[in-house]
């Protein structure tokens, strides 16, 4: 009777364990492979191709926002460009598309863009174009025309006056940028840069400082110091554009780069906030930028190297100028000129010394001077020194176009 039992639930066990083996994948039983012939343990190691594609497809639907997020820093700086870029304006010849030279501008304030002067110098009909998306995100341009207001070559800033008068939505597009300050940047500080590279609209780079207090020549050899470095991608077309902190604040204006290719590697300039802001005060209130003057025509330096004379070597003098109502004397029948060795505290090796100095100094400052000179006893080779007291004049940069 036992027995009979066992083989009456034996039977149906094993017709129920057919039908599901038979019914569910091979996999749900999770055989071992000992068990298994070589080709289904093949089969049950690799995935079909289906089955791949389910799993991906899950994956990806699953967790589409973790696909797409932003990291905090990825997202302030996307904020900071939604904020800035529409303030950052391509400075052109005539209308958009037309041919000439093309840089960038930012907004600086209801009516005036600042941008460098070596991108409007060649503009016949400078013209500035706003880049704007309505509600649906499609891209409009405005361009209007602009004219100089301001413009100095020694520090490179121009200062254009919009038009607004073609446009009547020029008002409301002309929102200044936040202005920062340079005094204080740190190697290592994060930048971004704005600009038009390559006539490539609104386009946006990030980098750090790489060093302050950097040294520039720029037109008739005046110095312009205080020159931020940075590694943020600066490119033909940057020109004049914001380079900004993560704040989104104006630190400095993209001027220059330091290339062998003419194209960016990793050395780029930007002239310093604190600067340009003074200097754009001086043009619209006064139309150009007053400097000290000490009122003197100064030698190559390579001039002064070659006769082994160490300082600024005065070739000419101003006729009523300070220098010369000071007693400053300059080269004349061969002989040699005076050779200004100290001004204030500060020695002097080279004419660029002077400009530097003379850069931190108003004009009406009394400024002794020291001074290398001829000795007045004709049977001594050593030359004498010299102190005289100047009082600094005004000179400036001035070139309106009206």
């Amino acid at each position: 009777m036992a027995r009979s039992s066992s083989s009456s639930l034996l039977f149906p066990a094993v017709l129920l364990g057919s039908f599901l083996y038979a019914l569910c994948p091979r996999e749900a039983f999770f055989l071992p492979s000992a068990w298994r012939s070589e080709p289904e343990a093949q089969e049950a190691a690799a995935p079909s191709s289906s089955r791949r594609s389910l799993l991906a497809g899950a994956l990806a639907v699953a967790a589409p926002e973790r696909a797409n997020a932003l990291t905090t820093e990825e997202l302030r700086a996307a904020n900071l460009f939604l904020t800035a870029s529409p303030s950052v304006l391509s400075v052109s010849e005539g209308k958009k598309n037309a041919p000439g030279p093309t840089g960038t501008g930012f907004v600086w304030d209801a009516s005036h863009v600042v941008t460098n002067f070596h991108v409007v110098k060649e503009l016949k009909s400078p013209h500035v174009t706003f880049l704007r998306k309505d509600e649906s995100g499609s891209e409009d341009h405005i361009t209007v025309g602009a004219y100089v207001v301001g413009a100095d070559p020694l520090s490179d800033i121009a200062i254009l006056q919009v038009n607004a008068e073609e446009n009547t939505d020029v008002a409301s597009l002309m929102q200044p940028l936040s202005r920062g300050a340079s005094e204080n940047l740190k190697p290592g500080q994060e930048v971004f840069a704005l600009g038009n590279p390559f006539g490539l609209e609104h386009s946006m780079s990030k980098g750090v400082i790489s060093g302050v207090s950097r040294s520039m020549e720029g037109t008739a050899g005046w110095p312009m110091s205080g020159i931020i470095q940075t590694d943020a991608s600066i490119n033909p077309g940057n020109s004049g554009g914001p380079l900004l902190n993560s704040e989104g604040s104006v630190v400095g204006v993209n001027t220059a780069i330091l290339s062998t290719s003419g194209t960016f590697s990793g050395v780029g300039f930007a002239l310093p906030i604190d600067t340009v802001q003074k200097n754009v005060e001086s043009m619209i209130e006064e139309g150009y930028v007053t400097r000290p003057s000490i009122g003197v025509e100064l030698a190559p330096d390579e001039v002064s190297e070659s006769l082994g004379v160490p300082g600024a070597m005065v070739m000419k003098v101003v006729p009523g100028g300070p220098a010369q109502r000071a007693g400053m004397r300059a080269l004349r029948s061969g002989q040699l000129g005076d050779v200004i060795v100290k001004m204030g505290s500060r020695p002097i090796a080279s004419s660029s010394d002077v400009f530097r100095y003379l850069d931190q100094r108003q004009p009406g400052e009394l400024v002794v001077m020291s001074v290398q000179r001829a000795s007045s006893d004709l049977t001594s080779d050593d030359p004498d020194i010299v102190d005289i007291t100047v009082r600094l004049g005004r000179s400036n940069s001035k070139m309106v176009v009206t």
